[in-house]
């Protein structure tokens, strides 16, 4: 993967209008790559396409998946859902989810690809965003260059995410007529992606209903329910699996049961992403990868946070400190033993339930911005790239989208 400078259109702004992204979101920090005083972009080929991130990404989502089974039916698996700081009382919600083969819509593993070489740093598999950006934004980018001539028609772009959302909900529809979809109500990229997926839904043929979290009710038999009382049967929500687990441990303290723990259970409202998608939203699953994978050409090598002879034959070379739980960088730390003076920290809330260690693999670079790939899956199936690129090597959410072409 090279990268190259390329101006922005002049009507970009109008561009992202037209296509319903608030183009006023994009400056303030700048999101999106056109805001920048110069601009650049991702150059592929399609081997390195195919040969490569593709086929990672269907590997790994091979190999996730059989983690999950590791989890759900191996002989340790209360062990496992310790070490994923799964609370029991939501363990059989997985297990009945993942043998219901409940159904998952979309994920996105994030990869360092430098110098041919590409690394999983870890799976967003619950709440992933940037994924308008990904579909939408980055195509209408591709196809207004081409027209202005400014790249050859024969260039291509790795996505067919907006296609493949639209045959995933058409799937939805079989269970349902209706799906609700939600988000909180305080975050704008949350809300424009779940809109994003909403708009994909209704082209699948379904009665897409936007809620807010807050806005969700329960009913007399514990089913959840929207502001007229409507009571959701099927509900798409972009908020972390680990909240409603928190949540439900405060709603027992207050009223003496839990709710979404036996919803899931119950199957009464089907949910997506699905229950067992938990064991995949957490960076616990890193180790396990690599105790399943030992020495897997696509991972790092990875422990827990611990006392360990793993934990500490990693922490004798440059690695990654991450929170088992966290979101948008927060607590992650880039130590390397020899040089204790230039650690760097991305302080937050998060990392109660502990931490795990990764080797250190370095993202590539363009100037003074450290680039991580996005690869998405959409129905199990590999279907594109989102790049983000951010000053610091720890990733972060003021990370800039950068688009890419494949060149034929």
């Amino acid at each position: 993967m090279k990268f190259e400078k390329i101006n922005a259109r002049l009507n970009w702004r109008e561009r992202a209008d037209e296509a319903g992204y608030l183009a006023a979101i994009l400056d303030n920090p700048p999101y999106w790559v056109e805001a920048l005083d110069e601009p650049f972009c991702g150059v592929l080929s399609m081997d390195e396409v195919e040969d490569v991130i593709e086929a990672a990404t269907s590997e790994l989502y091979d190999m996730s998946l059989q983690a999950v089974e590791f989890v759900v039916n191996g002989a340790s698996s209360e062990r496992c859902f310790d070490q994923l700081k799964i609370a029991p009382q939501y363990r059989n919600a997985i297990r009945k989810s993942w043998r219901r083969h409940d159904q998952s819509i979309y994920g996105r593993f994030d990869f360092a690809y430098n110098n041919g070489d590409l690394k999983l740093l870890e799976l967003n598999f619950d709440t992933p965003t940037s994924l308008y950006e990904a579909s939408i934004m980055q195509w209408f980018w591709l196809e207004d260059l081409k027209v202005q001539k400014t790249l050859p028609e024969t260039c291509d772009q790795y996505n067919s995410l907006h296609e493949r959302l639209i045959e995933s909900f058409q799937k939805a529809k079989k269970d349902f007529s209706t799906i609700h979809l939600a988000s909180v109500d305080d975050s704008a990229e949350d809300e424009d992606t779940v809109k994003y997926l909403q708009s994909c839904a209704v082209q699948a043929g379904l009665d897409a209903r936007y809620i807010f979290m807050k806005d969700l009710g329960v009913d007399s038999l514990g089913q959840p329910i929207d502001l007229d009382g409507n009571v959701i049967n099927q509900l798409f929500k972009l908020y972390p699996w680990e909240y409603l687990m928190y949540e439900d441990a405060d709603v027992k303290k207050q009223f003496g049961r839990q709710v979404f723990s036996q919803l899931a259970e119950s199957s009464l409202t089907k949910f997506i992403e699905p229950t067992w998608k938990m064991i995949l939203s957490n960076k616990a699953i890193l180790p396990l990868l690599w105790q399943l994978f030992p020495a897997h050409k696509y991972l790092l090598e990875t422990a827990f946070d611990d006392e360990s002879t793993d934990a500490h034959f990693i922490r004798q070379s440059p690695h990654v400190r991450k929170p088992i739980f966290g979101r948008e960088g927060g607590s992650v730390s880039i130590i390397d033993p020899s040089k204790p003076e230039e650690t760097i920290e991305k302080e937050s809330v998060y990392g109660s339930e502990g931490f795990i260690l990764q080797a250190l693999h370095a993202l590539p670079k363009y100037k003074d911005y450290h680039l991580v790939m996005g690869s998405w899956v959409i129905d199990g199936q590999p279907a594109g790239i989102g790049l983000r690129a951010d000053h610091s090597p720890i990733t972060g959410n003021t990370a800039v989208f950068v688009p890419h072409y494949i060149r034929n």
